[in-house]
């Protein structure tokens, strides 16, 4: 009974929210833009879908039942002839429903950071347009003049368009929804860190200077100005930071021709019918080149990051190659100012690995080596350095760690190894051990990484003269001073 009344308590909760959404949604378009016929751009529909998607939970028909009486309501408490409020609302909750049905349903968004996911939102929002205006015009909600039928209907469609080209993709990208990979370079970072670096702030200072002129100085060619500072902006920001521009840029231009300030020669630009039209496409423009440019970056991006996890890592046991470790170890011992408690370094060997080839084949060895290598990736810091150099031989840097603390992550590795269970070709299960050889900086006059691998090497082949299944360090006079002390598993 437990489970069913979450369910019910859950679906509850979840068309209760959809309905308040609706709601407000719908009422504030209504009076940034009241009449139907003459509207420039409707948010609500391209909002509600951009919630629901990012809820990512099935909307149940209870949700949809809401989300209609909640799109009701607002054109009622604006005054609103019920049948026209009737009409209006499910005509909005068909166009909801397509987009978001297309969109997460026939045609989900997998990646949000390719050209292809905009193209997607686009025609997702142009048929959720066209079945929002069709619907409108079926049910008699918008008797538009006979005299201006054409340009009434590409206008309203345009502005339902409008509504899901300027905020699907930037509600989808709002942090929380962080997209698959990461960009690792300047874009990645937040909008507020921007604003305390000077040459960040540069393309948001000629966005909004270009965004200036184009009002001041008005014309046909008004809507080209803050162009190419967006495209600058796609360039030095990140995906979601670039959209959000792109979308207060629009709604800028937009809202700010509507209301009379683009200046003309003659007086103030009218906008009625087709002239309306071209705004609503020069704005779509504005938004839409922007999105794919910034979304092609971000693909690249994601592309270059993959390429380099590739050649940076070992394909089968996923530690980092001999390359990148040596790489990233000399980065650690000549950083500066130096890590207060030193460097550590380890060799790891596993026990017995050639034999256990011979025995049970290349494919149980491949199998070892992984599930070895998982096992001290998830037992390590996420600063520890861990590479594969060679065969069954890994290393393994530990930045700012002491002499002290360097044998107990050995031992606590050791005993981690010892644990593991795999069952091959036999319902015996395959038991492994692992040698280890520690080296600190500190312990001596300071000597290279060349140097420091030679004496863990030293210290590892100490450990297997020993018995194996131990570690010893670099410099000790006995094995029991290092610790070592636990008996060989067999292998």
């Amino acid at each position: 009974m437990r489970p069913q009344t979450i369910s019910l308590d859950t679906t509850i909760i979840q068309a209760a929210w959809v309905a308040v959404a609706a709601f407000l949604l719908t009422v504030a378009s209504l009076l940034l833009q009241p009449a139907f016929a003459r509207a420039a751009l409707w948010p609500a529909n391209a909002i509600l879908v951009g919630l629901l998607l990012r809820h990512g939970a099935p909307v149940r028909p209870l949700s949809w039942a809401l989300m209609g009486v909640g799109l009701l309501l607002a054109r009622l408490s604006l005054g609103a002839v019920p049948a026209q409020a009737l009409a209006g609302g499910l005509a909005d909750l068909a166009g909801v429903g397509v987009a978001w049905l297309i969109l997460a349903r026939f045609w989900p968004l997998d990646n949000l950071r390719t050209p292809r996911a905009v193209v997607r939102m686009l025609l997702a929002g142009l048929s959720a347009a066209a079945v929002t205006v069709a619907l409108g015009l079926l049910t008699g909600f918008w008797r538009p003049p006979a005299t201006a039928l054409l340009e009434n209907i590409v206008g309203s469609v345009f502005g339902q368009w409008l509504g899901y080209c300027l905020f699907l993709l930037p509600i989808l990208l709002l942090p929380g929804m962080a997209p698959s990979g990461a960009d690792r370079r300047h874009r990645d970072r937040g909008l507020l860190q921007h604003l305390w670096d000077w040459p960040a702030r540069m393309p948001g200072f000629l966005l909004a200077a270009s965004l200036a002129l184009c009002f001041l100085l008005g014309g046909p060619g008004a809507l080209l100005l803050p162009f190419a500072a967006l495209l600058y902006c796609t360039h030095a920001y990140q995906q979601w930071t670039a959209a959000w521009l792109a979308l207060l840029s629009a709604l800028g231009v937009l809202l700010g021709f509507e209301a009379g300030w683009a200046l003309v020669p003659g007086g103030l630009l009218s906008l009625f019918a087709w002239s309306r039209i071209s705004l609503q496409m020069g704005v779509l423009l504005l938004m839409i080149v922007p999105l794919l440019m910034s979304s092609a970056l971000a693909a690249r991006s994601d592309l270059i990051v993959s390429l380099n996890r590739a050649l940076d890592h070992d394909d089968l046991t996923q530690a980092l190659s001999r390359p990148a470790f040596t790489r990233g170890a000399q980065e650690y011992l000549q950083r500066v100012p130096p890590a207060p408690y030193g460097n550590g370094l380890m060799m790891l060997d596993i026990d017995h690995f050639k034999l256990l080839n011979d025995q049970h084949g290349h494919a149980a060895g491949d199998n070892v080596l992984r599930e070895f290598s998982r096992t001290i990736r998830d037992a390590i810091r996420p600063e520890d350095l861990f590479g594969r150099l060679g065969g069954e031989e890994f290393g393994l840097m530990l930045p700012d760690c002491s002499p002290e603390d360097a044998a107990e992550i050995a031992e606590r590795l050791r005993a981690c190894v010892e644990k593991i269970r795999l069952y091959l070709d036999s319902d015996e299960p395959l038991r492994l051990t692992v040698s280890i050889g520690i080296v600190h900086d500190r312990q001596g006059p300071p000597a290279g990484l060349a140097k420091l691998l030679s004496h863990a090497d030293q210290a590892l082949y100490q450990a297997k003269s020993q018995g194996r299944n131990r570690y010893c360090v670099h410099g000790a006079e006995e094995a029991e001073e290092a610790g070592g002390e636990a008996e060989p598993s067999p292998t």
